[in-house]
């Protein structure tokens, strides 16, 4: 009987550790179950608003899935639901794949507002137009850095609260340093793109930075322009122009690289009400931040970045998140 008594004492401690880190396998009901309406509209909206703005949108779509509680635990879904790989899916592997299928939803309102200049660019390309081919290759060359860093660290890239509040924070006291220090080059109203390779690698170098959750693709890709002697006009269009590719490269890589597992964990329904939801609210916010920036600049998104920033660090110290 002692023996018996001593050798419960020794194991109970290590059965009760092992009972905290083993989870229960979710089934792909109970996965979809957690895509609720409310869950799609929030998502939606917040993607679209910020997508293309300075600001992140996906930090704010971290931080949003935080405050409604998201599961993000390293929970597996059952044996059944395997990507295309045949790996078995996390429920924060699906959570985070979705921040960035949404996309999907703000590259349509993009490819709407600007669809006389994309279906230019294309017809230029077909009749031999040299400055459409030249704008086509510096989207390339703009694309391609972020392209390829992002598909090596995909993996690596940490969707964390923490992380999202300091890129917020550094990300404000650059934009005041750029609007003081970088010269504002005055548009030559002739409505063409002139961006040159050389430009257009600089600006693709820069968004290599927005990889990082928080510090904003358009925010990389605007000062990135300016910084490469665009004014501020040619380098928001020309972000825009990027962000469609590079989001849209994205969104359909995670959608193939889940392969049967994405019907299997997104409601069909839900999944799109987001994705309509993020495509007219991204409608919206473009057609809007195109004038305010030229009026304003981008001084505004820096005091809201470095508000918002302090206030997720609170917010995450006083354990809300």
């Amino acid at each position: 009987m002692p023996r018996t008594l001593l050798f419960l004492l020794l194991v109970s401690p290590l059965g009760l550790f092992a009972g905290e880190q083993i989870s229960p396998d979710k089934t792909a009901e109970e996965v979809r179950n957690q895509f609720s309406t409310q869950r799609a509209v929030v998502t939606g909206l917040v993607e679209g608003v910020t997508e293309y703005l300075p600001v992140s949108s996906t930090g704010h779509m971290i931080i949003s899935d935080a405050v409604m509680g998201v599961d993000k635990s390293s929970t597996l879904v059952e044996s059944s639901v395997v990507d295309r790989k045949g790996r078995r899916l996390s429920l924060e592997k699906i959570a985070d794949d979705y921040i960035v299928i949404i996309q999907l939803g703000a590259i349509l309102a993009v490819l709407f507002i600007f669809y006389q200049r994309m279906k230019s660019v294309v017809v230029g390309i077909l009749k031999g137009n040299r400055s459409s081919i030249f704008l086509a290759l510096a989207i390339l060359i703009a694309f391609l850095p972020a392209a390829i860093l992002g598909f090596i660290i995909k993996d690596y890239i940490p969707f964390d609260v923490t992380i999202v509040a300091l890129a917020l924070i550094i990300g404000g006291f650059v934009i005041f340093l750029a609007e003081e220090k970088l010269p504002k080059i005055p548009s030559d109203n002739s409505g063409e793109l002139n961006v040159s390779p050389q430009q257009a690698l600089w600006i693709g170098l820069c968004q290599c930075v927005a990889l990082i959750p928080g510090t904003s693709r358009s925010l990389a890709t605007i000062l990135g322009g300016r910084w490469a002697g665009l004014s501020s006009a040619v380098a928001t269009e020309f972000s825009f122009l990027v962000g469609f590719v590079i989001l849209s490269a994205a969104s359909v890589y995670k959608m193939y690289s889940l392969g049967p597992a994405l019907k299997q964990v997104y409601p069909i329904g839900n999944a799109s009400l987001g994705l309509v939801i993020a495509a007219v609210a991204a409608f919206i916010s473009v057609k809007w931040m195109i004038g305010f920036i030229m009026r304003r600049g981008l001084k505004p998104f820096a005091w809201y970045r470095i508000a918002a920033g302090l206030a997720i660090l609170g917010a995450n110290a006083c354990g809300l998140f």
